[in-house]
């Protein structure tokens, strides 16, 4: 009797044991659900598809489908932070139509979820919010009080405004006029600025007999010539025309970015002088209209000579107006419309006689400083200036400074120039020797005032320098 009721007490302990185990098993299980995870055997934890605790809006600074990550800067913070993805990530567009990784590139803006803790993004779309423009050409970047406009329309720039070109991240300063872009941003704010398609170098060699003459690069460049000058020119294909009187050549030129191609023109010879006859008609006719600095009447046609001549206009309650033009025909008619309102000045080049606007800036009593980097060539607007250090004569507007030296990567920067009555100083970083990696640091000195930037890490191509020679010239 006593063997029986032990048998009966050992099986009720047993019976104890292992409802009480369930029971904590179990309740173990329900905390794991609450915490939005799942239990697998006893110690292996995983989070559940589409769990989160952080979100931000940010831009894609670069994407590695390699190793599957993606490295993002937070757009009200500047804060920049890499997160791994996987397959259980959602990718969508800004409408919730599904994405893939691929399609998602450097300079987007993004709305993102991630757990923080783990670096794992769980969630990329293209913001809702952003708007995007691209190819875009008609913008000015320097803007007072870090304001831009693209078009007619005004934006500011943030601090941490992301610039990028060729998957390296850079500053506004790296934008050359005539680059072309894809410019992001949300209301009026602008976020990312992509170079979609940068600049080369053209430089004449052999080109005494054209100084003070002209070069037509397409129609992305008309200057006057000068000696030893160096062109920042937008990346292409291009018909170039070079002239100096009875002197002229048309030359083929292929323009890649940041590299330096030398157009030889000592192959030019004289030509017949060729002169056109003009019919001039200005909106007011009362307009006095000058060509070269000599008055002339239009109401009857104005005989010039091939190439370019410098057309100026004005009338009373109208604004005075300066064309170029280029006379490559017999015969040709002209026209020009003066808008009215005050006497300011607009300046505007003109090729195969039609015109495009360019305002003409005033000249200050300041000087700008070129400091550094130290004995290399600086040019101004394409123009040599001398061997840094060196100084020239302040300008108001936009310029593009150029600076080279045998054996580095040529650079090119876009500075704004104001009439504060200041002298402004610059230091550039170091010219990068061909097929090397550096960083250093550009200041800005204007007045007592100082401000620093610091160019990022990159990786530049060999330059590379070709010379056309004059097999296309006519």
């Amino acid at each position: 009797m006593y063997k029986r009721l032990s048998g009966i007490v050992t099986i009720i302990m047993i019976l104890v044991l292992v409802i009480t185990g369930c029971t904590s098993q179990a309740s173990n299980i329900g905390l794991a659900k609450e915490g939005d995870q799942t239990t697998v055997g006893t110690d292996f934890v995983v989070a559940e598809v589409g769990s989160y605790d952080s979100a931000d809006t940010a831009v894609v600074l670069s994407v590695d489908t390699d190793i599957e990550y993606i490295t993002f800067m937070n757009i009200a913070t500047g804060k920049q932070y890499t997160l791994s993805y996987d397959g259980t990530t959602y990718v969508k567009d800004k409408y919730e139509g599904p994405m893939t990784i691929s399609q998602i590139k450097a300079g987007d803006i993004v709305d993102i979820t991630f757990l923080k803790g783990r670096k794992r993004l769980a969630s990329v779309q293209l913001s809702p919010q952003a708007w995007v423009y691209s190819g875009v050409e008609n913008y000015d970047l320097g803007g007072i009080n870090k304001t831009a406009t693209i078009g007619s329309e005004t934006y500011s720039l943030p601090d941490q405004v992301v610039v990028l070109s060729e998957g390296q991240r850079k500053e506004i300063m790296d934008i050359v006029e005539k680059d072309i872009l894809t410019i992001s941003g949300i209301g009026h704010d602008i976020y990312s600025i992509s170079v979609e398609k940068g600049h080369g170098y053209l430089r004449l060699s052999n080109d005494s007999a054209l100084i003070g003459g002209w070069i037509e690069v397409g129609n992305a460049v008309i200057q006057q010539i000068s000696e030893n000058m160096l062109l920042a020119v937008p990346e292409g294909s291009y018909q170039v025309i070079i002239s100096n009187g009875n002197v002229s050549s048309v030359k083929e030129v292929v323009i890649e970015r940041n590299k330096e191609v030398i157009v030889d023109v000592g192959d030019v010879v004289a030509k017949q002088d060729k002169t056109g006859k003009i019919l001039f008609s200005v909106d007011p006719s009362m307009a006095s209209v000058s060509i070269d600095g000599e008055v002339v009447d239009i109401s009857k046609e104005v005989e010039l000579t091939y190439g370019i001549h410098k057309v100026h206009m004005e009338a009373e309650g109208y604004q005075t107006l300066t064309k170029y033009i280029q006379v490559g025909s017999e015969y040709a008619t002209i026209s020009f419309t003066m808008e009215e309102g005050n006497t300011e000045e607009g300046t505007n080049s003109v090729s195969d006689n039609s015109s495009t606007d360019e305002v003409e800036n005033a000249v200050t009593g300041n000087k700008v400083y070129i400091d550094a980097p130290k004995e290399v060539e600086v040019y101004l607007d394409g123009s040599y200036v001398g061997i840094s250090p060196v100084s020239f004569t302040k300008v108001t507007g936009s310029h593009t400074i150029t600076l080279r030296k045998t054996g580095y990567e040529s650079r090119s920067y876009t500075i704004y120039l104001y009439n504060d009555g200041e002298d402004v100083t610059y230091s550039f970083a170091d010219l990068e020797p061909d097929g090397f990696t550096v960083s250093g640091n550009r200041s800005v000195t204007s007045g007592s005032s100082t401000s620093l930037g610091t160019t990022s890490s990159s990786t530049m191509s060999s330059k590379t320098t070709e010379t056309v020679s004059g097999n296309n010239s006519n």
